[in-house]
This record gives structure tokens, C-alpha cells and sequence, in this order.
């Protein structure tokens, strides 16, 4: 309309400004934050607008209840992943993704017998890693929202097998971002959850009589985790003083792109 300037006009306000009634016909000024970000009221604190609009995607393994094999790991090794993730977009393309790891979780089906613990960590890579020796099932990302089929610019493979598989080595660009303890004898049941920068990291339950016979959830707060355009991304896991049984597993990890 004429004489009216439809450019924002940005008032940088850490401090809440004053408020103003509903329906206030004047043209007012769009709250700022200092670096130039908007403020903004999101309709919800879950993530289903990412859903929505078709960013976000999960990858779990083929069928419930139908669990997949690793090897017998009672130390961290470089070379030995639970799950290797790639980035397959391209560095030089403007638009390129980046992956926002949200959630990994991990049932247990069989116990590793004679662990003492169980721990994970995972390690970005700004390379691309090989897998010369490949015994993961190539599991294909989908969306939670069943009307898009935006598909995912990752791959997701799983450890698949009692025999390891091996991956190259990480470059020296490669960073350990995330290092995790889940307490004692994992048992059938059990839930695993890493967690990526939650608000809120809740407390870790203790060990008690029960626990020895009833499965419980145990989860972790790791970090932020993002990955690059053409970057890897290894999940590793590794349960000390395990010799007799390997971890059988189902599994769901969730993440965005954008």
C-alpha cells in the first residue's frame, strides 16, 4: 500500500521490550537479537515443524524385533565402528546440508555376558572412510512424515555380524566430540539413549538389586553433534572385560538436515 515501508525495521532487544494490546493497528519494529537473529515464538517445543517440512529423517534397523549382530568389542578401536554415517552431499554446492544429529538409541537383544560396562563414543571426520572389510547392513534413511519423500543426502550403515568390520583409519582432522558411560552389565532389554544436546540431561539412575534382573533406560547427554557436507560420522561402542558373548541389537537414530 502506498506509504507504507514493507522493510523490517530491526530493534536489537536483549531485555524484553514493552509489551503492546492485541490488535494495535501501528506498524511496529521486529525484535532482534544483537547478531542480527530474530526472535521469533516457535507453536511447539517438539521437533515436528522439522518433520513437517521434511528435514527431518530416522534409520532403524528392518524389522522390529529382528536384531543385528557385533562383535565381540571390549576396547575402543579406531578402525571398528557400531555405525558409520556419511554425508554424501558435496562440499562446493552452495546449498549444501549439514547433519544435525539428534538421537541414537540401542536395544539390547543379547547381553554382552561378561561386561563390566558399557561405553560409546563417536568421532567426526571432515574424510570420507572406507569400509575394506564390510560386514554392515546398508540401512536406508526415511522420513517420520508420511506425505513427503524428501530423501535423506546420507548413508547409514550398522554393524552386522560377529566378526568385526574395518574402517579406515580417521584423518588427523578427525575429532572425538562425544564419550559416553552407561553403567554396568547391560542386560536383555535394556534401552541405550545418546542424546545430543538436550536442555534439560536428567539424572543417571543408580544401580539397585532390581536392575540386575529388570531392563531399564539408561541415557546420555553428548553434545551438539553436526556433520558436514562429504564428512563422516562413527559410532563406536565397546564393553570392557567382555570376552564370551557379543551384543546383539536393534537400534533408531534421529537427525535433520538443513
Amino acid at each position: 500500500m502506498p506509504g507504507i515501508d514493507v522493510n523490517q525495521l530491526w530493534t536489537p532487544a536483549r531485555a524484553i521490550p514493552s509489551p503492546q494490546a492485541d490488535q494495535k493497528a501501528p506498524v511496529t519494529n521486529v525484535r532482534g537479537g544483537r547478531y542480527g537473529e530474530q526472535y521469533v515464538l516457535p507453536l511447539t517445543v517438539t521437533k515436528h515443524i522439522l518433520a513437517d517440512e521434511g528435514s527431518y529423517f530416522i534409520a532403524t534397523n528392518v524389522t522390529p524385533g529382528t536384531a543385528q549382530g557385533y562383535n565381540i568389542q571390549a576396547a575402543f578401536s579406531d578402525t571398528t565402528p557400531l555405525i558409520y554415517i556419511q554425508n554424501n552431499d558435496s562440499k562446493a554446492n552452495p546449498f549444501g546440508k549439514r547433519l544435525y544429529l539428534d538421537y541414537l538409541k540401542l536395544i539390547c537383544t543379547t547381553a554382552p555376558a561378561s561386561a563390566t560396562g558399557a561405553r560409546f563414543a563417536l568421532k567426526t571426520d571432515p574424510q570420507l572412510r572406507t569400509l575394506s572389510t564390510n560386514n554392515t547392513l546398508a540401512i536406508t534413511p526415511t522420513s517420520p512424515n508420511s506425505d513427503v519423500a524428501t530423501q535423506s543426502v546420507c548413508s547409514v550403515n550398522a554393524q552386522n555380524s560377529a566378526t568385526a568390520s574395518v574402517l579406515t583409519a580417521s584423518s588427523g582432522a578427525a575429532r572425538l566430540v562425544a564419550n559416553a558411560s552407561m553403567g554396568g552389565l547391560p542386560i536383555v532389554g535394556d534401552e541405550f539413549v545418546l542424546v545430543c544436546g538436550p536442555a534439560d540431561p536428567g539424572a543417571y539412575p543408580g544401580l539397585t538389586a532390581a536392575q540386575a534382573v529388570c531392563p531399564g533406560r539408561k541415557v546420555s547427554c553428548l553434545p551438539p553433534v553436526i556433520l558436514g557436507p562429504n564428512s563422516a560420522l562413527t559410532v563406536y561402542a565397546w564393553f570392557p572385560g567382555n570376552a564370551a558373548t557379543g551384543l546383539s541389537y536393534e537400534f533408531e537414530i534421529g537427525w535433520w538436515e538443513r
